[in-house]
Order: C-alpha cells, then structure tokens, then sequence
C-alpha cells in the first residue's frame, strides 16, 4: 500500500512538471487559481493538516489544463506550494483537478489514509467538478479545506453538494480587516436540512492558525429534533416493544429502551420505533433479514437491541461502541436427581475434631475414676457422701459417650463428679447443635450430577435436542464455525431443528417444557431470565466471548454521534449503573427460595438406621440364643447334681 501511495504521488508529480516545458501564453482576461497570497496557502494548509494529523495533500485546481489557460505565474505558484507542503515539510502533496482524480483514483480514494483535500478556488470550473465528485464519493472520508473569494457565499457554492452531518469541510474566507482569515465548519444535519455552520478557527499572519478546543462532537451536539427511525426486537426483559392504544409500536422499554431515552436526550433528537421479526442472518443468495435488513435497505437509522458483532454481519452495517460484553454457553434443564452425599453425615466432623471429642470421653472417665477412688481412699468426704456401688473404668466409658449421645448419667453424691457431670452435658449439648446445624447446611447445598459440561459431551450424548435463536448471530456462528465440534453439532442437531426460538425467553422456556433440551444463550440473559421461567437451568462450558452494541447503516452519518454519548454514558458510570439495575431488578425468584431436602439427600441416613437394625435384631438373636445355651446348661448340671 505505501508503494503504492509513493508511485500515485511520484507519478503526479512527473506530469506536473513535464506539463511545465509546454508552457504557453496566458490569457489576458483568465482569472488566478491562487486566489489568495502563497504564504496564506502554506501556513493555513499546514495548520489544518497539523490539526487533524492527515497523512497526504491533494491540491484541486479545478481545469484540466491549468498551465494553458492560466500561464506560468499560476503554475510556479502552485509548484511552489507544492514544494514546500512535500519538501520543506515532508507531507506528500500532488496538484490535480477533479477529472485526473476520477479517472487515476476513482472509488479505490479509501486506500489513501487519513487525505486533506484541499480546494484552492472558488472558480466555476471547479465549482462544477467538486459537485459531481460529491455523487459519488464518500464526503465524511477526507478533510475538506474550501478557500473562498470575498463575494462568495458558502452556502450557493454547496448549494447542491450534500455534506453530511459527519463530514468535515471547512471554508475559509479573509475577515473584515482582509488580514487574517475566518474558517468555518459546514455541514447538514439531514439532505432535506440546511447548511449549518460555525467557526471552527481563525489565522492571522502573526499567530498562525487558532483551531478549536472541542471534539468534533462536542461541537456537533445537537441534532435539532432530526427524527432518527429506531427499529427493535421484542426480547424481553432487554428491549421490550411497547405499543400504543392503535397496536403500533410507540417506545421501547427494558434495558435498550433506557439506554435510547438517554440517547435521544444527549443528542436532542426525536425518535420514531418500529418492530423487526428477528435480528437478522445472511441468506444464501446474500440478502438479510430481520433488523440487518432494514438497516441495509435504508428503512431504519438505528437498530436498538442486543445485536452480537460478527464479521459477517460488519460486511452490511456498522456497529456503535460496545454497550458490554458476556459470554455466550448452553443451558440445559437442572437433572432431577442429585448426588447422594454418603460423607456428608461425617464432613462436620474433620479428623482432629473426631480425636478431640474421643480423647474428652477418656479424660473424663479418668477424672470420675480418680475421684471414685480418692473418695475412698482419703477421708476427704463423708461416709454418707462415698459412692456406695463402685463403677468399672469400662463402665464409666460407656457412661460419658452416652452423655455425648444424650443420654443421662448414673448421679452421684459427690460435687466434684457432679461438676464433672455438668461439663459433660454442656459439651455433647454444644457438639450436639453443632452438628445438626452442620449437617443440615451439608444437606441444604445441592450437588447436582451433570451429564455433560462441555459441547462435545453434549454431542456424544445423543439424546440432547440442541436449538439457538432463529435468524440470529448465534445460528450463523454455527454455520460458520471452523470448530469441528460445533460444525457436527450444526450439521448433526442444529440443521433439523425446523422450528428454532424466536428469542432466549422463548429458548429457556423450551428447555423447561421439553425432557432433553439445550438452548444456547448469552450469560446476562440467563441470569435474568431465569426467575421467570418454570425451572432451573444448568450452564455448560462457555464457548465464546461476545460483544453486544446497537447498529446502523454502513454509511450513516450519525454513527460518530452515538458513539460519543455510549461513551459519555459509560465514562459517567450510568451504563454500569443501568446494567446493575436493570439486571437486578429482574433477578427476583419467582418460586419461594426455600431449598427442600429430598429423599435422596436421605439415603445414608436411611442405609444407616436399617443397618443398625439388622446389627440390633442380630446381635439379639446371638444373645437369645447364647441366653438359651447358658440356660440348658445350667438345667443339665443341676439334673446331674441331684443324681
């Protein structure tokens, strides 16, 4: 491309210069191209070229033979203005008119970067010649510098010239004094508007050139009541289609509707709605449909709702700056069964605590041993206060475990036991609420057991409906993919899905309603949907970072505009402000939020008591039937005795 550049100027260049050696007499009664002095050429071109950082100057001098008809002092003028912009200030420059840059350039000007085109005169000719360049060039692409005469008026020399609201022309003419010069900014809200203008700067030959302060959209801030056509899709809770008593729709509520009203305030506008079906996809024969369509075909200036950028889509229209970002990932209905917790009746209790609990049963059957025996021992206490029955260390064992369990113990008369006794109580009462609240928090969290987490468990699965919004990103990001997994699942699922959402309420709805389905959607609008719809919804793996704007016309001139108020809302915090609240408003539960334990969740507990019972009955049996041993026994020698 730079060689390209270099050759494009070098080559103007060489036929400026050959066209010098064919110099002819000039007309008496022709009029100057240059109608202003050189040094004013050079220094108001140089400030206007500093000021917007442009890469390349094209000098416009309006007729196609500008040495025959103008003579030799007009063509050294511009040689000199051209060696000094390329020479003394290494900016590329070339001279031409407007019928060279048609036929050497032509629609291919885009691959100049950053040009000034720079109108020397005022004159018919080139008056005549920049009319008909403006049919068909894209006048928002270059910076306009238009250098008129005392007499002329800006707005009868553009009378027929559109210059759009995002164009940059500037005209400049000498001030009052004939000292300086005054430049103006031109330019049209609408094609049915009229030219519009304010000073952008002035120059003096002390000073130089005074620019402005402010952005060009600080400038620009007002649209005057200009009617922009907003066209949205009814996808609650983000952008809602409200309609007026005749059915038409009359304003767009949710998150989008917000964000607009703010918009149409910042920028001073009014705004007229209209409803697309769906967001719009590429057709095979290259036509859109839904929104991107009536974007494309002119019927609407502004497609307010959750459009995700894709290239495909960056072919046909523009996008404004980002309004946020998500991710985007299939959902699938919560299974209904969920994992049985066989360590959750022994998670509350970790290792050391099990040991601390064990080694107390033993410390406190010690102490009640030692004080039995020093009672006894040492005439410390009574002997109406002495423990009449004396308990086994085994006994006392038993005893104090079964205080943990809430049981009671054997009293006795001595304080210090009782005192032992009241430790013990307080501590199972202690370790005893302890647990219950453990176990029931244990019990309360649910561990559901997925099927699959990721796409490719998903498509190996098999029994998995898979569907996203009809004619939206989402589907032409599957039919797209290089992925290979996810071009199986297009071909596989998605391709004879014949009846597809209309949009994520209508997705999530189908997962609740249908046993074995899977609805891609983006994470935000998960979240908020999820309170209203019938069930719980489970995400897989993500499987791409998205990001979510408004869009508009390839060519539309108010692009610029919009994006300085996203920008605006977004560096004031409202958009993170609308976002939170919009999102939160729309989070409540539906359903209660109590989390019930199922029969499930009691399968250990279940398993454990009827274990205990089949170790009870057997341990029972043994006894009966030790019991019944012990008793023959004791009837035989007895029998044996007597004889």
């Amino acid at each position: 491309m730079l060689r390209f550049r270099r050759e494009f100027c070098a080559t103007l260049l060489l036929l400026c210069v050959s066209r010098s050696t064919c110099l002819s007499a000039s007309l008496a009664d022709a009029e100057p191209v240059l109608i202003r002095p050189l040094k004013v050429y050079e220094s108001l071109i140089k400030g206007v070229h500093d000021h917007f950082n442009n890469t390349c100057i094209i000098l416009f001098h309006g007729t196609m033979n500008v040495i025959e008809k103008k003579g030799l002092e007009d063509m050294e003028g511009l040689l000199a203005l051209q060696r000094y912009l390329s020479g003394s200030l290494n900016i590329r420059t070339v001279i031409m008119d407007f019928s060279m840059f048609k036929d050497r350039v032509g629609k291919t000007y885009h691959h100049i970067k950053r040009p000034l085109f720079v109108l020397l005169n005022d004159l018919d000719e080139i008056r005549e010649q920049f009319i008909s360049v403006s049919k068909w060039i894209t006048m928002s692409y270059p910076t306009w510098l238009l250098f008129l005469r005392d007499g002329t008026r800006f707005d009868e020399f553009l009378s027929n010239v559109y210059v759009p609201f995002d164009c940059i022309l500037m005209v400049t003419q000498r001030d009052s004094k004939g000292t300086g010069e005054i430049v103006r900014d031109v330019y049209q809200i609408s094609k049915e508007d009229n030219l519009r203008s304010m000073k952008f700067g002035e120059w003096n030959a002390r000073e130089g050139f005074q620019g402005p302060q402010l952005g060009l959209y600080q400038r620009r801030n007002d649209l005057n009541g200009r009617n922009i056509r907003v066209v949205s899709v009814h996808d609650p809770p983000v952008s809602r289609i409200i309609r007026n008593k005749a059915g038409q729709p009359s304003r767009i509520g949710g998150f989008f509707g917000e964000v607009i009203q703010l918009l149409q305030e910042g920028m001073n506008c009014t705004f007229t709605y209209m409803e697309a079906s769906s967001w719009g996809t590429r057709l095979p024969n290259g036509t859109w449909t839904g929104s991107i369509r009536m974007l494309v075909e002119d019927k609407a200036d502004l497609a307010a709702t959750e459009l995700m950028m894709s290239s495909d889509r960056l072919e046909a229209i523009k996008f404004t700056t980002p309004v946020y970002s998500t991710k985007c990932r299939a959902y699938i209905r919560r299974p209904d069964t969920t994992a049985v917790k066989w360590n959750t009746y022994l998670a509350p209790f970790a290792f050391n605590v099990w040991n601390a609990i064990g080694l107390t049963v033993v410390v406190v059957a010690l102490t009640i041993t030692g004080i039995d025996v020093l009672s006894r021992k040492v005439n410390w206490f009574p002997v109406d206060l002495r423990p009449n029955s004396r308990s086994t260390l085994s006994e006392i064992l038993f005893y104090v475990f079964g205080a943990f369990c809430g049981q009671g113990m054997e009293p006795s008369p001595l304080d210090p036991t009782r005192l032992v006794h009241l430790n013990v109580h307080l501590t199972g009462v202690v370790v005893l609420a302890a647990y219950s609240a453990a176990l029931i928090s244990f019990l309360a969290i649910k561990t559901f057991v997925m099927p699959f987490t990721t796409m490719e468990g998903l498509l190996k699965d098999g029994t998995y409906r898979f569907a996203v919004v009809g004619d939206s990103a989402d589907y032409s990001f599957f039919q797209n993919t290089s992925d290979t997994v996810l071009t199986v699942m297009f071909e596989e699922l998605l391709a004879r899905e014949l009846d597809l959402p209309v949009n994520y309420f209508d997705g999530l709805n189908r997962v609740c309603q249908e046993k074995k389905y899977a609805f891609m959607t983006l994470d935000n609008m998960a979240t908020v949907l999820q309170g209203k719809v019938e069930c719980a919804v489970e995400p897989l793996d993500a499987i791409m970072q998205t990001t979510i704007a408004m869009a508009v016309p390839s060519h539309s001139p108010y692009r610029g505009i919009i994006d300085t108020n996203i920008l605006l809302l977004r560096d004031s915090g409202i958009l993170q402000r609308l976002l939170k609240l919009e999102w939160s408003s729309q989070m409540r539960w539906a359903k209660s939020g109590w989390s019930s334990v199922e029969l499930e969740d009691a399968v250990p507990l279940l398993l454990f008591l009827i274990s205990s019972y089949l170790v009870t009955c057997l341990v029972l049996l043994v006894e009966r039937i030790v019991s019944r041993n012990r008793e023959q026994r004791s009837r035989g020698d007895q029998r044996f005795t007597g004889n």
